[in-house]
């Protein structure tokens, strides 16, 4: 070795062979003695100062086969090391020629091969040749060779078997810099290389070498320039080849790799992004697929802005929403949708088509819009996100005409709600966009249908209440009424029915269990079991199916099954006991016959009581006993005031807490009101239940003699349902009949309010008192004009009840009492005067409704119409209302008051006919509301006819009783005051409406000839009531009925026949008579029948005359239309008052 300041040489001369030949090593202890010394000295030279000349003979040994190839990897391993020092030092020329270049970076592959093995005792050399070869980039002279494909390729396919997750990361760096070297050297790189690179990026291969992946995501991000073009070759060969070929598997693949190379190393498809883009336009329906769903996830990749610069690209994507095919369709909403959580941002520009996707014509992508939204997780980004309109769309969804799209988009709404549902209280703009969710679903029970509802009862206590995730009843309780509380007047409605209808699922259920633990071989028992079973079924989807499996759930007679399913719907069992029972006889009924779990689940889930439960009314209580500012005061009394009517044993259970003294103590007057009216509901759900103590018998007490109208009221009718309480009936009777003396005139009116109470739930208390007033209640009621005019000044407008002044409300209390003291007589306590003086005072009030009335003249005529009914209602009484009284009832229908005219009908008269209270001769009152300029009366009208009414017949198979009102209705309207002999074309023309409304309310193909019968059948009568003129009308009403009817059938295509069976009409309005002069003879004039049908021939709309009696609503009420419960169950709601 020279000097310091002169270049250093190699002084050691190893002696490697054994002879001149190089063909024989020296021993192997020696040469290994050998080689570590020169490696060692090599490893000390540097670069800069070495004499290479001193070098040449070495340089030239180590080429040597016998030690290239020598059988001792350790000689091997040092001749590398030895090899690549020396070509650090010659570097940046090498000292070997090309083919011994390449020879040598074959043993350094295969030394690099062996990196894997860290135990080995050569380890320590082979990663010294690593890093040499890293940081001296020695690759680049094999790279720069012209045939050095294969040699590269060697090097990439040993480097990624070697590299794994164990090994240390810096030498996963230099093998990541030895593989650069090896792309960015080469004039071209190797298609090997591209297939080992592109195979890291496999599924497989990420599972099977994590490393290797990862290796090759930085290789390809830190030479993205210059693989893209590779990259985007390879990707057009296999689209060519998969063209030539016919198959998509391997186009598949490659689209896989587009999407992980898009994760790793988005620069390499600078190219590849514009092949895409080609894609959506071509014509085979996969490939466009392929390219929507690979597009559609590289623009979600997260902490990617492909769609800024690509914007030609993502413009083209969003494009292929309205795609011809709507596979296509179905794949772009799928990810249109799912970048709602991957770019939030980016998704709102996609609101407006994703609405428009919801509404596709082809139910698939309806489907998959509705599913893909429903697996949204809710984060407060993608609640931004979504558009209002998305929402609401969805919303429209779970009305399709689908049934899939239906269940898809009921469950979708409700799981998103489930996700936000604990943020509404904290934020008003999370309670604006996702609050009415709820309504949204529980405004589906209008649909009245059982697929809908069976959907909407599985998700109630689910995603909508989440009383699974709910620990405390308390919590549990508060949900609920934050449910409750958001929803709509309409969704409330929807909300009641689900209870009705789990009322009346329990109802039949719990029978139908009971009838199967007492069955056995009786004939009767099974029976009763068909018939409840096919009842039960009409409720739900599948009833063939549902109605079979109950048949074979009664042939298990297995009491646990059966017990165990009552206990679920027992009012009695709290919520943990329903979800146990139910898991328990579920489960056992899946050991006896897993067949019946899927098709009876929807009844179990409709009558397994979840949702209200008795352990929440307690909480219901105290919520609705706090102050009216509460935030859930209004919404508690509303759940509680229907709970009792749906499930008034609930509330047995808590009657303790409901009749507390201190809930009627209150400062608030309205909040004792409230809790009064509960009571009130619960006393007449559950008679003989009010509980007694001298406490609430003194506070009640105290309300009659000195409360409010509505205090007084209440607090009267919960005294006269205690058990035992006739002396203090008594006592209090008198004491509010004291009132009446004028000294005590502010008195007057809460008295009067809670002695209509008494004179119908305590009548024998009244009846003290009774002869002594009665005088008095029929004066004021009728005579009492001047006070009236002090009141009122002429004022006809409609003022609400509470707004009366004390004299006004004392005056209507005044009809009330007379009405309730009737209707509360014993048979055997009625007498003809009493009759004759209450009748006679509402037949006044009744007949002289009209214009020109005080507000409050408007609320006595609505109360005498209202008592009539009540009255007609009691048995011994029902003659007492007789065809002239129903003849006035038909006006008040048609009354100038939109109040009064709407309340008598929808509040009155529709819920007493549809629950039977009172004869089906009421029923043709319902059809004199056909003028009326309110359509929601009329829709209400028509659904209580066509669901209700309809339903009841006399006997099975006999004309229903709405059909055999034909006739009366006829008959009122002969008798109606609008009749005018002096303008028989007018008349005709406002009269047919009347045939028509009933005719589309009720007639169909199976019963136009009945109805054609009994139309024809009147002209073999006469009228009994005023004779000769009304029957002659009788007969144009006859043949105009007959007319309309020959129309109707005409338009719809409906064959008349003779109807095969005996047909009566009332005898208490018409006597039979010979009818062959009337059959011959027409009265209807032609003129209206040659109008008319000209006007039906030429789909002319025809001019409505109108009545002269209904005016229009007042200033109050106009476009407040009735809120229609679609429900039929809501009709039997009746009012407190």
């Amino acid at each position: 070795m020279t000097s310091d300041s002169g270049p250093h040489e190699l002084s050691f001369q190893p002696k490697l062979f054994a002879n001149a030949s190089q063909k024989k090593t020296v021993p192997i202890a020696e040469l290994y003695k050998q080689l570590k010394k020169l490696s060692k000295e090599l490893n000390g030279l540097e670069q800069e100062t070495v004499d290479t000349q001193s070098l040449d003979a070495v340089t030239r040994q180590l080429l040597a086969p016998s030690l290239l190839r020598h059988k001792e990897p350790g000689v091997v391993a040092y001749v590398s090391c030895c090899i690549a020092d020396i070509l650090r030092l010659y570097a940046p020329e090498a000292p070997y020629s090309e083919d011994e270049i390449k020879a040598v970076f074959n043993v350094f592959i295969d030394q690099l091969q062996l990196l894997g093995d860290t135990d080995n005792q050569f380890f320590a050399l082979r990663e010294y040749l690593l890093t040499s070869l890293a940081t001296v980039r020695t690759p680049a002279l094999v790279a720069m060779q012209a045939d050095a494909e294969d040699t590269i390729s060697r090097f990439f396919t040993v480097l990624f078997g070697v590299v794994s997750t164990g090994q240390a990361h810096n030498m996963q760096m230099q093998i990541l810099d030895v593989l650069q070297q090896l792309v960015e050297e080469p004039k071209t790189v190797p298609q090997d290389v591209i297939d080992v690179i592109l195979l890291q990026f496999t599924r497989r291969r990420q599972q099977d070498n994590a490393a290797a992946h990862q290796l090759a995501s930085d290789l390809a991000t830190n030479t993205a320039d210059i693989l893209q073009k590779y990259i985007y070759q390879y990707f057009n060969d296999v689209i060519v080849s998969a063209g030539q070929a016919g198959t998509l598997d391997d186009l598949r693949a490659a689209h896989v790799l587009i999407l992980e190379l898009n994760r790793a190393a988005p620069g390499t498809l600078l190219n590849v992004v514009p092949q895409l883009e080609e894609e959506l336009s071509v014509e085979d329906v996969d490939i466009r697929v392929l390219a929507i769903s690979v597009l559609g996830e590289m623009f979600g990749e997260k902490g990617h802005t492909l769609a800024k610069r690509y914007e030609a690209t993502w413009t083209a994507w969003k494009g292929r929403r309205a795609d011809a095919a709507a596979a296509v369709r179905v794949e772009w909403v799928e990810r249109a949708v799912a970048l709602y959580q991957q770019q939030p941002q980016l998704a709102r520009e996609l609101n407006a088509d994703v609405a428009a996707k919801l509404s596709d014509v082809d139910e698939r992508v309806r489907v998959a819009a509705c599913r893909s939204l429903g697996q949204l997780e809710m984060g407060t980004a993608v609640q931004g996100a979504l558009g209002d309109d998305v929402v609401s769309a969805l919303g429209e969804r779970c009305k399709d005409r689908r049934a899939a799209v239906r269940a898809e988009a009921i469950v979708a709404l409700a799981t998103l709600y489930s996700q936000v549902v604990g943020e509404l209280e904290q934020s008003t703009t999370v309670r604006r966009k996702w609050g009415g969710i709820p309504s949204t679903i529980f405004e589906l029970r209008y649909i009245n249908d059982p697929d809908i509802d069976s959907k909407v009862e599985s998700i109630m206590t689910g995603a909508i209440l989440n009383f699974a995730k709910i620990r405390d009843d308390r919590e549990k309780c508060r949900r609920l009424l934050l449910v409750f509380d958001s929803l709509t007047p309409k969704a409330q409605n929807g909300f009641f029915s689900y209870m009705r209808r789990q009322r009346d699922a329990i109802l039949m259920a719990d029978t139908f269990l009971e009838l199967c633990e007492r069955s056995g071989d009786d004939a009767a028992v099974e029976q009763q079991q068909r018939a409840l079973a096919a009842k039960l079924s009409a409720f739900f989807p599948d009833r063939v199916k549902l109605e079979s499996s109950l048949a074979q759930l009664a042939g298990l007679r297995d009491t646990d099954v059966y017990a165990g399913l009552r206990q679920t719907m027992d009012v009695r069992s709290d919520i943990k006991t329903v979800r146990k029972c139910q898991k328990s006889a579920l489960k056992r009924l899946a050991s006896l016959a897993p067949n019946l779990l899927d098709t009876t689940a929807p009844l179990w889930k409709c009558a397994g009581l979840t949702t209200i439960n008795r352990v929440l009314v307690p909480y219901l209580i105290e919520n609705a006993s706090a102050s009216r500012q509460g935030p859930f005061h209004g919404a508690a009394v509303t759940l509680l005031n229907y709970t009792v009517e749906v499930f008034p044993e609930m509330l047995e259970l808590s009657k303790d807490e409901l009749f507390a003294v201190e809930g009627l103590q209150a400062r608030d007057a309205s909040a004792v009101e409230e809790r009064l009216k509960l009571m009130v509901q619960f006393a007449k759900a559950v008679p003989n239940a009010v509980p007694r103590s001298t406490d609430l018998e003194n506070r009640l007490a105290a309300l009659v003699r000195s409360g409010t109208v509505a205090q007084a009221k209440r607090a009267a009718f919960v005294v006269t349902q205690m058990s035992g309480a006739a002396d203090l009936c008594a006592a209090l009777t008198g004491d509010v009949v004291d009132c009446l003396d004028d000294a005590k005139l502010e008195r007057r009116a809460p008295a009067f309010a809670a002695l209509s109470r008494f004179a119908l739930h305590a009548p024998a208390a009244y009846a003290t008192y009774a002869e002594r007033i009665s005088q008095f209640l029929v004066q004021m009621a009728l005579t009492d004009a001047e006070a009236e005019a002090n009141m009122d000044a002429g004022d006809a407008e409609w003022e609400a009840r509470e707004q009366l002044s004390d004299m006004g409300l004392a005056r209507v209390y005044a009809v009330k009492i007379l009405a309730h003291w009737l209707a509360g007589m014993e048979r055997s306590s009625v007498t003809r005067e009493i009759v004759q003086m209450v009748m006679g005072t509402l037949r006044q009030l009744v007949r002289g409704s009209g214009f020109g009335r005080s507000a409050v003249t408007q609320h006595c005529v609505l109360v005498a119409a209202s008592s009539m009914l009540k009255i007609a209602g009691r048995g011994h009484l029902e003659r007492a209302v007789g065809v002239a009284d129903v003849q006035s009832l038909a006006l008040v229908v048609q009354d100038a008051t939109f109040e009064v005219r709407s309340s008598f009908l929808l509040d009155k008269l529709v819920p007493a006919l549809a629950s039977r209270r009172v004869h089906a001769r009421f029923i043709p009152l319902v059809f004199l509301a056909a003028h009326e300029v309110e359509p929601g009366v009329l829709d209400h009208v028509r659904h209580a006819v066509e669901q209700r009414l309809s339903q009841f017949r006399p006997t099975p198979g006999s004309p229903s009783l709405v059909e055999s009102s034909l006739p009366r209705l006829l008959h009122i309207l002969a008798h109606h005051p609008d009749w005018d002999d002096a303008e028989p074309l007018r008349t005709l023309e406002l009269f047919a409406h009347y045939v028509d409304f009933y005719i589309s309310c009720v007639c169909s193909a199976q019963n136009v000839s009945l109805l054609f019968c009994l139309a024809a059948k009147l002209k073999s009568a006469r009228s009994k009531v005023q004779g000769g003129q009304q029957t002659q009308r009788l007969y144009v009403l006859s043949e105009l009925a007959q007319f309309l009817l020959r129309e109707k059938s005409k338009a719809a295509n409906w064959p008349v026949n003779v109807y095969p069976g005996e047909l009566q009409l009332p005898d208490d309005l018409f006597e039979m008579v010979d009818g062959t002069d009337q059959m011959r003879e027409s009265y209807l004039d032609p003129e209206f029948v040659a109008l008319r049908s000209k006007t039906s021939g030429s789909g002319a709309k025809r001019t409505r005359t109108k009545p002269k009696r209904v005016a229009k609503p007042s200033k109050k009420s106009r476009g407040k239309q009735p809120q229609v419960d679609s429900d039929s169950d809501a009709m039997d709601q009746v009012s407190d008052n």
